[in-house]
């Protein structure tokens, strides 16, 4: 297993606060899952070398933390994740003496979408659906 970033890890307190919210709002709005606002700062300097998807290194360490603690811990505990994560990213902004984005936490039943999908003929298990593009690559 690989060691984590110490930025990520100095995030798992506040990012478990968070996710605790987002299960909160996600069964208070009974499954439509509002979510919720957190605000991440960045040192100012960040925001000149933001990373291909636009973030700093601290949204970085954000993110890499709330997808640790949704998929990593329940997997390394021999689990099913019990959530899937969605974090969506607001404009850069000026908030309390500091520059930082706030971003929505949304947290969906996880596998919520293969329920659905199980209600439809699934491709392997029908001909008439099934690719055939693997028999063209194997020949």
């Amino acid at each position: 297993m690989s060691v984590r970033d110490p930025l990520s890890v100095a995030y798992d307190v506040r990012v478990r606060r968070v996710l605790l919210r987002a299960v909160r709002a996600h069964q208070l709005s009974k499954g439509a899952s509002r979510g919720v606002a957190a605000f991440v700062a960045s040192p100012a300097g960040e925001f000149r070398r933001l990373d291909r998807g636009g973030r700093t290194r601290h949204e970085r360490a954000f993110t890499r933390s709330a997808y640790y603690q949704v998929f990593r811990v329940p997997r390394s505990a021999g689990e099913l994740p019990v959530w899937s994560l969605k974090l969506a990213w607001g404009p850069v902004r000026f908030h309390r003496g500091r520059w930082g984005r706030a971003v929505q936490v949304r947290l969906y039943r996880y596998g919520s979408g293969y329920r659905h999908a199980q209600q439809h003929t699934q491709w392997i298990t029908s001909d008439a659906r099934r690719s055939t593009a693997g028999a063209r690559i194997d020949s």
